[in-house]
């Protein structure tokens, strides 16, 4: 049980991680402004559930 626990958190991590560059390159492109940025709860389940158990095509279509 140990083990997936640490696997789990590896992957939030990344997951964070990748949030977090999002968030950089927001501020970049907005004149340093977060207004409007994706929350991380959208981000993550975007990123882990619809990257994984949906159709691609769907997903671009639909956020997109």
């Amino acid at each position: 049980m140990g083990m997936a626990y640490e696997n789990q958190r590896v992957v939030f991590t990344q997951i964070l991680k990748k949030y977090l560059e999002y968030v950089d390159l927001y501020k970049v492109v907005n004149n340093g402004s977060t207004e409007g940025v994706t929350p991380f709860a959208d981000f993550y389940w975007r990123y882990t559930y619809l990257s994984k158990y949906s159709n691609p095509r769907a997903v671009e279509s639909k956020y997109y």
